[in-house]
């Protein structure tokens, strides 16, 4: 016993005369903190020595979506609390700018998307100006709108913020006039998407309801991705709502072939807020349609049979959309949304050779709409979620006006080249890793050697919900589970 204390004394001894001399910040520095750093990065070979990653925001919570307004600042929309989040300089705000009330966020619902859009003036609005997909069992006939809602909305400086989000819309008025419990139990569930005007320092101001759509059963896929393109018109996607029993799923009414009304889900949504009716005339199933009792609605829908999606991009060199598409137990998709474009959900996914048995006569073929097969696929699916072309000639010629696209599922970031016509994927030059490319010419990924081959980045640990060109040039990565934002550079020689 006697000898246990002198050694624990001599041991205490030895401990402050480390602590006196030796320079823990040192220690710290090389020892400890690399190993609470996350992980690095690792980028595919051919391209290590010419881009950096480096960890540009952190401290979002569930985040899904991002939009530039200006070099300096990003908005971040977070799903389960509804909050739209200002990165400022690379720096995240304390508080959200922005707060969704009475959000649903169970499973895949919340704060979905956001985007913005160039400065315009809305004409005056005459009529009912947002789209109301209030039934899916009758004819729908616009709703009209409130009145605060019709009047002109005039931007001047502001920046225009669009948000999708899934809604709780309680059926009693006063919402105090009844307990919580009763409360949560008397509502429906609404997928909407607001337009909002913000001068970039306060609250968003101006709500503007754009479009109605619905959210059950649910609570799974809602898609939620929302696109402006060049000449102002806004598409937004929405998955099957795990309700695979209608026409936009192709799935005929009985076996007579018969088409049964749409349920407003499964489609990609275009309109254009700048408009008075919101409706494209060019839209590809408006002549068709327009006059349609059974399928009014198609007037507004670009595409349809798509199962669920979260990533949608438009080429800025041609303005064609492409879009990527979630599998069930296989083929996870990237196809180019040509006016019209039935996916295939829930007969094909992945090329149409690859389904047993199904052609495309087991399709629904609204008329005005056509089938194509995907532009690449993932046999195992991955999750895929963002799609993003790089705009921008910042990290190299190689990269510009090429595809990235992210996932969920393993936080691969991947990389595609466009063919020379813009209408599909050129493998040859999209292999990054040189070596055996013959196992892709088919355009699908089928193991994991060919997996490999298409990563251009991986370690993303949080997971990949969105991908952007910022206005400064450079890729932005958006993770969900760490809430983190990583920057793409050139790398400094």
């Amino acid at each position: 016993m006697k000898r246990f204390v002198i050694f624990v004394i001599t041991l205490i001894v030895i401990t402050f005369a480390v602590v006196k001399y030796f320079d823990y910040s040192l220690f710290i520095e090389s020892y400890i903190n690399p190993l609470q750093n996350q992980k690095q990065i690792e980028i595919n070979s051919k391209y290590k020595d010419s881009i950096d990653v480096d960890l540009y925001v952190e401290g979002l919570s569930f985040p899904t979506s991002m939009t530039f307004v200006d070099k300096n600042t990003i908005l971040v929309s977070e799903k389960d609390q509804g909050n739209v989040r200002l990165i400022s300089n690379g720096i995240l705000q304390k508080d959200p700018i922005y707060t969704i009330k009475n959000i649903s966020n169970e499973k895949e619902q919340g704060l979905l998307g956001i985007t913005s859009a160039s400065k315009y003036e809305s004409k005056k609005e005459t009529q009912a100006d947002y789209l109301d997909f209030s039934s899916s069992s009758h004819p729908i006939s616009t709703m009209d709108a409130p009145t605060s809602l019709r009047e002109p909305i005039i931007h001047d400086s502001n920046h225009v913020i669009y948000l999708y989000f899934t809604e709780k819309i309680y059926k009693s008025r006063d919402n105090y006039s009844i307990d919580v419990q009763q409360k949560e139990l008397n509502h429906t569930i609404r997928n909407k998407v607001y337009e909002y005007t913000w001068d970039g320092i306060g609250p968003f101001s101006n709500p503007r309801l754009i479009m109605d759509m619905p959210a059950e059963p649910g609570p799974y896929h809602n898609g939620g991705k929302i696109r402006m393109d060049k000449s102002g018109n806004l598409y937004a996607v929405i998955g099957d709502l795990t309700a695979t029993n209608n026409t936009l799923q192709n799935y005929p009414q009985g076996k007579n072939q018969s088409i049964s009304i749409p349920n407003n889900s499964s489609v990609i949504i275009r309109v254009n807020p700048s408009i008075e009716s919101l409706i494209p005339s060019h839209n590809p199933l408006y002549s068709y349609n327009s006059n349609n009792t059974k399928l009014n609605f198609a007037k507004y829908y670009y595409a349809y049979g798509i199962r669920n999606s979260f990533g949608m991009d438009i080429d800025p060199l041609t303005g064609k959309l492409w879009n990527t598409e979630n599998g069930e137990d296989s083929y996870d998709e990237i196809n180019l949304v040509q006016p019209g474009f039935n996916s295939g959900w829930s007969k094909i996914m992945g090329p149409i050779q690859r389904n047993n048995n199904t052609s495309v006569s087991d399709l629904v073929v609204l008329n005005g709409s056509h089938y194509s097969d995907p532009e690449f696929s993932w046999r195992v699916p991955i999750g895929v979620t963002d799609i993003e072309f790089l705009d921008s000639s910042l990290l190299g010629d190689d990269l510009e006006n090429n595809i990235f696209i992210g996932d969920i599922n393993n936080g691969n970031l991947y990389f595609l080249k466009i063919d020379s016509n813009r209408s599909g994927i050129n493998i040859n030059n999209s292999v990054l890793e040189r070596g055996n490319e013959k196992g892709l010419q088919d355009l699908v990924v089928d193991n994991k050697d060919e997996l490999e081959k298409v990563i251009f980045a991986k370690g993303f640990d949080g997971r990949i919900t969105d991908i952007e060109t910022g206005l400064d040039g450079n890729l932005y990565i958006l993770t969900y589970f760490d809430g983190k934002i990583y920057r793409i550079t050139r790398a400094e020689k």
